[in-house]
């Protein structure tokens, strides 16, 4: 009798065991759950999804982070919907103040003296990007150019890569159309303010900053200016510009001029998707995408040198 009292005992006491182990299974179990993927972003992320249709456009060098920020988000966000059009910051911007786009993207701040009626778009700003002066690999002996130098060449005084210390070959010249804002930081920043002005047989203009690193690897003695995540991208020969490197320890203090701030414009103060979009294209989710396309952190800048990228306010 004794002994099948013992024998219940063991048995009672192995149950209740075997029930708590399958009770702390259970917990580990969640535990495992709760650290998907979404979980985890969900507890790290800054995101706050929104769902809606959302069209971006304008500019090309600034176009692939937003693409690929566009599918990230979605794939985060259900119910979300971003298109992108590459179609220049002119267009982009035009785009925001008509109402065809809800967020413009552009390289260059707007620029009210030109066109007083983009007054009614909010500046987002982004990211940082560099630009280059690229050349064809048959340019050799060529590593750096004066803004000078470029200034000949994009105003038709310099026709020849030998009068740079290059081969005798004729100089293909590849431009941006107007509007481009990857132009109009050329002009500003490495032109002095010079337009171009360079035309002819050797002349070509390239649309977007995917057509100009093609266009740069297959002609002969050509020369563009381009991002440099793009130059990078396509093997493109870097040229420093008066003796500065494209890096971005030279675009932190402003040693390397051809840079700028990028731009997510929309008409009035973003809300709801836009701004949801804009921040994730800025924020500490986005970082990981910003670095693979090259793009700089504001935060990296020296106030100093965003100061000499930022228009003055004009008084009286």
């Amino acid at each position: 009798m004794l002994t099948k009292w013992r024998i219940a005992i063991i048995l009672t006491a192995l149950a209740m065991l075997s029930v708590l182990m399958a009770a702390c299974g259970s917990d580990t179990g969640g535990t495992t759950a709760s650290s998907t993927p979404a979980a985890t972003t969900a507890s790290t992320s800054n995101m706050a999804c929104e769902k809606g249709n959302l069209g971006t456009g304008g500019s090309t060098a600034l176009g692939p982070l937003v693409q690929a920020a566009a599918k990230a988000y979605q794939d985060k966000c259900s119910g979300a919907n971003i298109t992108t059009q590459l179609t220049g910051s002119g267009a982009g911007l035009k785009g925001a103040h008509e109402g065809s786009l809800q967020v413009g993207n552009s390289d260059s701040f707007v620029n009210l003296t030109k066109n007083p009626e983009y007054k009614d778009l909010t500046d987002n700003q982004v990211a940082v990007v560099v630009f280059a002066v690229v050349i064809n690999k048959d340019v050799t002996g060529v590593t750096n150019l004066t803004s000078a130098q470029i200034k000949d060449i994009y105003t038709g005084k310099t026709t020849n890569w030998k009068a740079v210390g290059g081969p005798d070959l004729q100089i293909s010249v590849i431009s941006r159309p107007d509007g481009s804002g990857t132009r109009n930081t050329f002009e500003k920043y490495v032109l002095g303010g010079t337009k171009e002005s360079v035309s002819g047989a050797s002349h070509s203009t390239a649309k977007t900053s995917g057509d100009v690193a093609t266009n740069v690897a297959k002609k002969s003695g050509a020369i563009a200016y381009d991002t440099v995540d793009f130059a990078k991208k396509n093997n493109l020969t870097v040229v420093k510009i008066d003796g500065k490197d494209a890096i971005a320890d030279n675009v932190k203090t402003n040693d390397y001029k051809f840079w700028n701030i990028e731009h997510m414009y929309t008409k009035g103060a973003a809300t709801g998707l836009a701004k949801s979009f804009i921040d994730y294209v800025k924020g500490t989710d986005g970082a990981s995408l910003r670095q693979q396309f090259g793009f700089l952190d504001l935060s990296a800048i020296s106030s100093d040198a965003i100061a000499a990228k930022t228009p003055k306010p004009k008084h009286g």
